[in-house]
């Protein structure tokens, strides 16, 4: 009974020190990651709407103050969607939705070993450009618009030392847009 205590002590005392050495570095990190947005935008836009994906990208600057907690900011362009359809009319109409943002999040991190799971939460300054071109009458009409709005987003990294490779998802609540969603694929590198 003694050995089977012992050995379990040890098997503890093993994986609490496995836990610690894999632990995320706290300090200052910066990275970058590689997107695909979904855009949905509302049907006013010169009575069209959009629906559609393209890949985009993002700068990630953040501050891990604790193992649990960081505050982070990000530069994301969400790239841009195009509906061209020379159908509609003769010369046809081609239309162009894109949008950028400068995000700031509060991110709690939950982790064991080497691996962790977040949440974000945090506002979102955007800018969106659109585009009307073309058709029998030579249109060329542009809008744009700006403004704060509300983020969230989740996911999860493996820590490998002061490299991290993370996946996460964000939507933000952008108006004028139903939907705006990001997937991305990571790297970060935290300075001690």
């Amino acid at each position: 009974m003694m050995k089977t205590l012992l050995k379990f002590a040890v098997l503890v005392l093993t994986v609490v020190f496995m836990i610690e050495a894999h632990a995320a570095d706290s300090g200052i990190y910066v990275g970058g990651a590689v997107s695909q947005s979904t855009i949905e935008t509302e049907s006013d836009f010169f009575g069209f709407s959009f629906d559609d994906d393209d890949t985009g990208y993002k700068f990630i600057a953040g501050i891990r103050l604790f193992d649990a907690f960081a505050v982070e900011m990000n530069y994301v362009d969400f790239g841009s969607i195009v509906f061209d359809d020379g159908s509609i009319v003769a010369d046809g109409i081609r239309s162009e939705y894109e949008a950028t943002a400068l995000d700031a999040f509060a991110v709690g991190f939950f982790g064991i070993g080497p691996a962790e799971a977040f949440g974000k939460l945090g506002v979102v300054y955007w800018d969106a450009d659109s585009r009307l071109q073309g058709g029998l009458a030579g249109l060329d009409l542009s809008s744009s618009d700006s403004g704060t709005d509300i983020a969230f987003g989740l996911g999860g990294q493996i820590n490998l030392g002061s490299l991290s490779l993370r996946l996460e998802f964000e939507s933000f609540d952008v108006s004028g847009a139903d939907k705006l969603d990001l997937w991305s694929l990571g790297l970060t590198y935290t300075f001690l």
